[in-house]
Parts: structure tokens; sequence; C-alpha cells
């Protein structure tokens, strides 16, 4: 028996944050989901195992689920040095 659960969102990261999402809104007609994110800070690097870790990126709400439908989350890191 399934146990009652609900979809949230999906993340997906990308040497390119903008194109991937150009791609979703273009292709699949996904749409923004303001604001658009800029993370980082000890929260992130404990919860990525990285060191100065920077994320950017947005979410996008799937088609075909109304306002309070799952998003897409799509990010890119920082370029991080060699080794870290």
């Amino acid at each position: 028996m399934p146990i009652a659960a609900r979809f949230g969102h999906v993340n997906l990261t990308g040497r390119d944050w903008r194109r991937l999402a150009a791609f979703y809104t273009d292709v699949l007609g996904c749409r923004l989901v303001p604001p658009e994110r800029d993370i980082r800070g000890p929260a992130l690097d404990a919860a990525t195992g990285l060191h100065d870790a920077h994320l950017t990126g947005a979410h996008l709400r799937l088609p075909g689920h109304g306002e309070d439908g799952p998003t897409l989350e799509i990010f890119a890191y920082d370029d991080l040095e060699p080794g870290l």
C-alpha cells in the first residue's frame, strides 16, 4: 500500500544553470519561480561536504500541476579549486 506522499521537487546541477533553465522553459513550458537562488555558507558546506561551496540557480514550476505543483531546481556550482 503506498504511503501518503507528495512530490515537491527534483534537483539538476549543471555547468550553466541559465542555459538549462532556458531549455526547460522553451521545450517543456516550465515557468521561473522567483527569486533566483544564490546560496553559500556553513550550512551548504555541511550539506555538500565541500569547502566554500557556492550555488546559483532557480526553481522552475513544472507544467500541468497548478501554482502549488512540483518544481525543478536547477543549480550550478562556482568552480572549486582542484582537489577540494
